[in-house]
């Protein structure tokens, strides 16, 4: 009887699906038409939707609906007490969507949602209705913004959120609040952040705000949010560039700027050429000449070492892996170099790394948008159809811009920008270059036969309760397994498969253990062999089950998405490291994926 009804329910959904499509595309001759997705409608009000089955309802009318038909879901996230936080938070990020790609809000008094800011437990929802009250322009709500905006206790992600809501406000005292924020008085957080929210209503206040952070800041200080947000304005390079000709910034933290700037796909000539100058390193040099690059190939292939030039790879300012994937692991925003080396001749490879113009590819192409409010993104399209546009930046981050919003848009350079290696001596060029030149060929970087766990997350700040004897199931289930992804880091094995331990220290922050853990999607279930080679002692849990890592282990694993977690110690070793590989024993019908990606 119940796979009945279910039935029955799925063919009602996919009825209301079709008909509610059918409504959105066909033109509304008379007021009285029927809501694009009054069949959603009425099967949400009979109050017999399965709660698996909410949310595909909820999106969909948030997707389709008119200004009423939103009202209807905002009343019921506001007062249904058994829909959960989870789908709360889902809801607003629909109801975002609605916003800035159709620009439709629900009709009626939009003031419940401050009860979603301020008496929220789920930090979750409580940025998602920050955010949400921003791209309302929700009126009474800046008082609620700007307590959270100044709060010591409030995370960088909600003081942030709540900057960019009084900025979309727009009125004077919002105004006066951020230029306030941004001022001397105040934290370099906090000023970072308040100078990039005014980014929006006046662009030259907060550049000069934003130059005098960045000239009082310490390597500790993080001016991404107000780097980024500045960029990202028409013409917002040249009046930062303007601004910090005035100030005088310590060289490490020229360097920080210059390399995060490089590591977003930027290399804005002033921009670039003032943070050099502070910085104390070269200024972006031309691309090299035929004649150059000939004569580079020659020193690759005379000096060029490849294990030192895969440490050079995997440098933080170097920014590779932001971008680039070694076996499926690491950036998915440029091409994949597993086998780069075996089908590309040296020359290429050196052009592609100091003139990435000459080499790009079609699907690497970039497009450069310019919205009617003054906003530049660029960035690899994703997706486009009648309302919005994707685009990937070069962090990997998704933008969407509603169509009706852009004003011009042509195509762009390589996101992966020239003077990234003038961070590099000579030796370290070259380097780099046999490393990526050998890649895929036989030997020691050639394509692996076996698959390891290349993608690892890192806790970045394991409990008291870890850090003693081996832990039993709960503590493994309440501190590890039911942790937010918040709580971990990425961080990615060398070709060979191996993870260096020693990469790990500053993530963890001095913890006596490291809390490591890999995924596996069985795609068919069956027996798999786990291989663990530790230069320290660890333990294994495959999901909570734990196992002994000092041999091979077989076990049975079902269809689905599986963990794998090791738990171990930074010990004395020269070269500590890490490796799990994965392998199908005879007779097993076992099909897998190891995950990967960023």
């Amino acid at each position: 009887m119940k796979s009945t009804s279910f039935s029955l329910y799925t063919l009602a959904v996919a009825a209301a699906i079709a008909l509610s499509s059918s409504l959105a595309t066909a033109p509304r001759a008379i007021a009285q038409e029927p809501s694009p997705v009054a069949p959603f409608l009425k099967l949400l009000a009979s109050g017999r939707v399965p709660a698996e089955r909410q949310p595909l309802i909820l999106e969909n009318i948030c997707k389709r609906g008119t200004a009423d038909d939103l009202a209807v879901v905002l009343e019921r996230i506001l007062t249904d007490e058994t829909t959960t936080d989870d789908l709360k938070q889902s809801v607003l990020g629909w109801l975002t969507d609605a916003a800035t790609t159709r620009k439709v809000k629900p009709s009626g008094d939009l003031a419940g949602i401050a009860k979603l800011i301020t008496a929220s437990k789920s930090a979750k929802l409580q940025l998602a209705a920050v955010k949400l009250a921003g791209e309302w322009q929700v009126a009474g709500i800046g008082d609620a913004l700007a307590q959270l905006a100044q709060s010591e206790t409030a995370s960088p992600q909600l003081q942030e959120a709540a900057m960019q809501g009084l900025a979309a406000m727009g009125d004077d005292s919002s105004k006066q609040l951020l230029e306030k924020l941004a001022a001397s008085s105040q934290s370099i957080r906090v000023r970072t952040l308040a100078a990039a929210a005014l980014v929006k209503s006046n662009l030259d206040v907060a550049a000069k705000l934003g130059a005098a952070t960045l000239a009082a800041s310490s390597v500790a200080d993080d001016p991404a949010p107000m780097i980024e947000a500045i960029l990202n304005r028409q013409g917002g390079s040249d009046k930062l560039a303007e601004a910090l000709a005035g100030e005088k910034l310590q060289a490490d933290v020229a360097k920080m700027a210059l390399r995060f700037m490089y590591s977003i796909g930027r290399s804005d000539e002033a921009l670039s050429a003032i943070l050099s100058k502070a910085a104390g390193v070269a200024l972006d040099t031309p691309p090299p000449t035929a004649e150059e690059v000939e004569k580079l190939v020659a020193e690759v292939n005379e000096k060029g070492d490849a294990a030192r030039g895969e440490k050079v790879f995997r440098r933080a300012d170097v920014s590779c892996m932001k971008c680039h994937a070694i076996n499926r692991a690491g950036g998915q925003i440029g091409p994949e170099l597993s086998a780069l080396g075996g089908i590309s001749p040296v020359d290429y490879i050196v052009n592609s790394i100091l003139n990435p113009d000459l080499a790009k590819k079609e699907q690497y192409l970039t497009r450069i948008v310019l919205t009617v409010d003054g906003e530049t993104f660029t960035g690899i399209v994703v997706d486009e159809d009648d309302v919005k546009m994707n685009l990937k930046d070069a962090s990997g981050k998704i933008i969407t811009i509603a169509i009706d919003d852009i004003e011009a848009q042509k195509e762009g350079k390589s996101l992966m920008p020239q003077g990234l290696t003038k961070f590099l001596t000579h030796d370290e060029l070259l380097d780099l270059i046999k490393y990526v030149s050998v890649l895929g060929k036989p030997g020691e970087y050639a394509l692996r036969t076996v698959p390891a766990i290349q993608k690892w997350k890192v806790l970045k700040a394991p409990s008291a309760e870890l850090a003693g004897d081996v832990p039993n199931v709960e503590i493994v289930r309440e501190h590890i397994l039911d942790l937010p992804a918040e709580a971990w880091q990425a961080i990615y094995g060398t070709t060979s498969g191996a993870l260096p331990l020693d990469e790990v220290k500053p993530i963890v922050q001095g913890s006596p253990v490291v809390i490591l853990q890999g995924e596996v999607n069985v795609i068919t279930g069956g027996e798999v062999t786990l291989q663990t080679t530790s230069s320290e002692p660890a333990q294994i849990w495959i999901d909570a089950e734990p196992f002994e890592a000092s041999g091979p282990i077989t076990t049975l694993l079902s269809q689905g998405m599986h963990k794998i977690t090791v738990r171990t110690k930074i010990g004395d070793s020269p070269s500590p490291s890490l490796k799990v590989e994965l392998a199908k024993p005879e007779g097993s019908e076992a099909q897998f994926d190891v995950v990967g990606g960023n």
